[in-house]
């Protein structure tokens, strides 16, 4: 249970220490007076934003500290460091005006994650916006899937419905990419057969520009060649004659110095040499004969080369980077084959979900059936005589399971739908609950499905903003000893402006307002005795002694 909330500096409460007890806690006051500061103090302690506009005007932080009593079997107990047999659990938040925001739980620097997660675990608050939790109908299925008795079924579910999902997901990109590349493969093809018509090499467009050189200074480029063949090696005084007679004269002088030596073996390496260039010389001069006549096919190749390249804007070695890259992407456009086997897998899936499916969808309509009665009971002993509520689930009986595609019906929960409605009178039509007009009904409805889920929950510590906004006199008893009741098992605390309830209490708070040297101040104070019966009496309205007997009678018949 909570046992002390500690407030510093927190909007109008300069400094305040609220002692709280088991069972039934009201906090009561003038509107205004600054109760909705003590429920944005336990925010802060579960890990609400916290807003530097929250920090007291001229103080330079504020802070807040809850102090809890711990069960034995409280299920975080080892997150948090606390030995067996300790018996407080302690969080304390800080904010200041740089906007530093720390965190202590039991002392030790921790973060908001963890207070969050412990906070959880200790207290559920119900502020008034919490009603259009209940209202939303797309909540709704979340409420029965908590409260239902088949968490393990649905988990299992919810799992196969996430590989579906993502199946389908990766069934629905493949089928997309695919078609992309059937119409992008089409377009590589064409550049394929373009580039591959080309019959390109490396170097190719310099050798077809150089050979094309050859051919149109035919004669000037064959004499030069015939001369030089000529000069190197022909009859008469060619160069490989003349290095070959000075070669054996210096090999003849060797013996007698050996510098002569070393001159011949480089006489040697020149006619080596000459005799290369007379080689390709000749080959070159074949060449040239042999493509006397290939000109204009040099020309048009060269030209193809050129006219595809100023397409692409490469070079011919840029076309042939291109044609290999073609030819890899085209190899790469396997997606046909991997669509098959993603077919293949989501079908098993579908056929192992669809059953799961259907026994979620009953263990649901039973689940709800069984809400259905629990909550018209409560209802009933909140004083709505008429009252009928029913949990509705839709969509599970249908034949879209098996005419249509799965995914159209599917959510992470399932193809159910569910809604709640209410008959709040006799003779009247199931409405859903976001139709409610009466103030009174709806906080009769919130009260009692915040109690089931508290007890699914199992959290001790429950927290109520007016839980009892709307409820006229003559109800106030009644969700009073509801209150009352529901203490016997949680602590309760509860901000309220009903006398009746403010009577039941163990315990009673109530928050002032004050104006303190031109600030106004917050502050809480204990009530007992005579201060609660004038306390009482005030919230019973009205003038004369006749209120506090009242307050009195209500204080003596708790």
């Amino acid at each position: 249970m909570l046992k002390e909330l500690r407030i510093r500096d927190l909007a109008i409460v300069e400094d305040a220490v609220i002692p709280f007890a088991a069972g039934l806690n009201v906090m009561t006051g003038s509107t205004g007076a600054g109760k909705s500061i003590i429920l944005a103090a336990v925010q802060l302690l579960s890990g609400a934003r916290a807003k530097k506009s929250l920090i007291r005007r001229g103080a330079e932080r504020l802070s807040v500290e809850g102090i809890f009593s711990i069960a034995e079997n409280w299920p975080l107990r080892g997150d948090h460091g606390m030995d067996r047999g300790e018996t407080e659990l302690s969080i304390r938040r800080e904010l200041a005006g740089d906007g530093r925001n720390r965190i202590w739980i039991n002392g030790m620097l921790s973060t908001v994650a963890a207070a969050q997660s412990a906070s959880r675990a200790l207290i559920e608050l119900h502020g008034q916006h919490e009603q259009q939790k209940y209202l939303d109908s797309s909540n709704h299925i979340l409420y029965l899937d908590a409260w239902g008795d088949y968490r393990e079924h649905l988990e299992k579910t919810m799992s196969a419905i996430e590989r579906f999902r993502a199946l389908s997901e990766r069934l629905a990109r493949l089928t997309t990419a695919e078609e992309e590349d059937r119409r992008r493969e089409d377009y590589l093809r064409f550049q394929l057969r373009e580039l591959e018509d080309l019959k390109l090499e490396p170097g190719l467009e310099r050798t077809l520009e150089s050979r094309i050189k050859q051919i149109e200074h035919r004669q000037k480029y064959i004499g030069a060649l015939e001369e030089s063949r000529e000069l190197l090696e022909g009859e008469g005084g060619s160069a490989l004659e003349r290095l070959s007679r000075a070669l054996r004269a210096l090999d003849s002088i060797a013996p007698m110095d050996e510098a002569w030596h070393e001159a011949a073996g480089l006489l040697a390496a020149s006619r080596i040499s000459i005799v290369e260039i007379a080689r390709r010389i000749s080959h070159a001069l074949a060449a040239a004969d042999e493509g006397e006549g290939d000109l204009e096919s040099l020309q048009g190749r060269l030209a193809a080369i050129q006219r595809l390249g100023r397409k692409y804007g490469l070079g011919s070695d840029g076309l042939l980077a291109k044609r290999d890259e073609i030819r890899k992407v085209l190899a790469s456009l396997t997606a046909g084959v991997e669509i098959e086997d993603v077919r293949r897998d989501r079908a098993a899936c579908e056929r192992e979900l669809v059953p799961m499916l259907a026994a979620l969808s009953a263990s649901r309509r039973e689940s709800a059936a069984a809400l259905g009665a629990l909550v018209t009971t409560e209802l009933q002993k909140l004083g709505m005589k008429g009252a009928l509520f029913r949990a509705f689930v839709a969509g599970d009986e249908n034949s879209a399971l098996q005419e249509t595609p799965l995914e159209i019906h599917l959510s992470p929960r399932g193809v159910d739908r569910v809604e709640f409605r209410i008959r709040t009178n006799i003779g009247e039509e199931m409405h859903p609950l976001a139709d409610i007009a009466s103030g009174g009904e709806l906080s009769r409805i919130t009260l009692v499905l915040k109690k089931l889920e508290v007890e699914e929950k199992k959290i001790p510590i429950l927290i109520f903003d007016e839980i009892d906004a709307g409820l006229g006199a003559d109800l106030g008893g009644i969700v009073a000893d509801r209150l009352s009741e529901l203490s016997r098992t949680y602590q309760i605390i509860c901000i309220t402006h009903l006398p009746q309830v403010a009577a039941k209490a163990a315990h009673h708070v109530k928050i002032l307002k004050q104006v303190r040297g031109e600030r106004t101040i917050a502050s809480a104070r204990v009530l007992e005795g005579r201060e609660r019966v004038d306390e009482i009496a005030r919230m019973l309205g009205g003038k004369g002694g006749l209120r506090e007997d009242l307050a009195e009678e209500l204080l003596e018949n708790d």
